[in-house]
């Protein structure tokens, strides 16, 4: 059963119309956070969904393993540019939320990591939507360009991704560049040497929204697949650096959550110097150089 702890700063048509409103201009980005790792943002007048969840997700007894509903169907969203997805697990890949936005937004398309692209077109989405998305191949939407980098999830804490039959990453994170910026999407990973020398070469980001859940024996043992913690997330803000750093996937599933209370503390005793800013569910944020 859904909690009632955790409660929706906006939700329903006024967060939807606050979204297809939007008009980012050179050198800001409008960014909304929709729990978990879920975030939309206008970046140079395109609206991007990364990694969004607008779907319920059942657990093994039949209930929900939500801590809080969905902000609003994902056939009722209206301005949809580009979905984007860093990994094929359910709660950032998931069907029941792309197939209906795929419906009501007939001219957007889906960027995945080009192994799963099937898992999209087997769905029904049209093959020309679909784009799939390799580590180091930089994709040019216009005004915006996407470089995906690799990220390191299943594995616990390695150098090397997972990769396919093929040598394609399975699980990636994203870098938007746009009107002078570079926003950082890391989806689900552990910290690795190999990310930091990737994200320095990158240049300094502006935006970074990192995974804080961690893991532990407990969590591993009940099948949840962990990412890097709190205290690394703000050591990648530090090394990179990071003007804004925004934690992100601790808050949908009870059992596997953190608090993001201990990201400020540890980046207030490393790096107090650095800016952060912890999202409310359904809160926009407007960040300007």
């Amino acid at each position: 059963m859904m909690s009632s702890v955790k409660r929706w700063y906006k939700q329903g048509p006024a967060l939807l119309e606050e979204i297809e409103r939007s008009r980012s201009g050179a050198g800001e980005a409008w960014l909304w956070y929709l729990g978990q790792h879920g975030f939309v943002i206008n970046l140079e007048g395109l609206v991007f969904y990364i990694d969004v969840i607008l779907n319920d997700l059942v657990d093994g007894e039949g209930g929900s393993s939500r801590e809080y509903p969905a902000p609003f169907d994902p056939g009722a969203a209206g301005r949809v540019d580009y979905a984007l997805c860093t990994h094929n697990h359910g709660d950032h890949l998931n069907l029941a939320t792309l197939v209906p936005l795929a419906k009501a937004n007939p001219r957007a398309r889906f960027m995945v990591p080009r192994p799963w692209r099937r898992v999209l077109s087997g769905a029904g989405i049209g093959e020309e939507r679909i784009l799939g998305a390799a580590e180091g191949e930089e994709l040019d939407l216009g005004p915006v360009s996407i470089l995906p980098l690799a990220a390191v999830h299943t594995r616990y804490i390695r150098e090397e991704p997972e990769r396919d039959e093929n040598g394609d990453c399975l699980c990636l994170g994203y870098l938007l560049k746009g009107g002078g910026l570079t926003i950082y999407h890391a989806g689900d990973t552990w910290l690795t040497p190999g990310l930091i020398h990737c994200l320095k070469a990158a240049g300094p980001l502006n935006i970074a929204m990192l995974p804080i859940n961690g893991t532990d024996w407990e969590r591993t043992s009940g099948g949840y697949v962990g990412n890097m913690g709190a205290l690394d997330a703000v050591k990648l803000a530090r090394a990179v650096p990071v003007d804004l750093s925004i934690p992100a996937h601790y808050d949908m599933m009870a059992a596997n959550s953190e608090n993001p209370a201990i990201f400020a503390d540890y980046l207030y005793r490393l790096c107090p110097e650095r800016r952060f800013h912890i999202f409310a569910l359904g809160e926009r944020f407007i960040y300007r150089t």
